[in-house]
């Protein structure tokens, strides 16, 4: 399944796989297929680009940033992993913090902005 997963990634276009995985993973109701809607959305970033991802094209980024915040205070570990991992690999672009403040829901913003502050420190160091 992750391999066949891995190939529409690679080979469709990235706003139509998020599309994808957003509609069917963000809310599942299974642990295992939330942490593979955030593993995939963290290898999608890699493949798009920090850059990319917040460039402020809204449909892109702001699902992005939205599905990510709430995947990053998921109950299950294994989806708070992939989802920090993904905040961590986009917090060394200058406008997450803007962005998170823009389409980040609002309960969650203050502890996603907490996780990008830990992350960028732990970059420096």
């Amino acid at each position: 399944m992750e391999l066949a997963l891995g190939y529409m990634v690679l080979n469709v276009t990235p706003s139509r796989s998020m599309n994808a995985f957003i509609n069917t993973g963000l809310r599942h109701r299974n642990a295992a297929v939330r942490k593979t809607t955030a593993q995939f959305l963290e290898r999608l970033a890699e493949v798009m680009g920090a850059s990319r991802v917040l460039s402020g094209k809204k449909d892109l980024t702001d699902r992005f940033i939205h599905s990510i915040s709430c995947l990053a205070i998921d109950s299950a570990q294994e989806v708070r992993t992939h989802a920090r991992n993904t905040l961590a690999f986009l917090a060394s672009h200058p406008n997450l913090i803007k962005m998170v403040d823009r389409f980040a829901p609002q309960r969650d913003q203050v502890t996603v902005k907490d996780l990008i502050n830990k992350c960028q420190k732990r970059n420096l160091h």
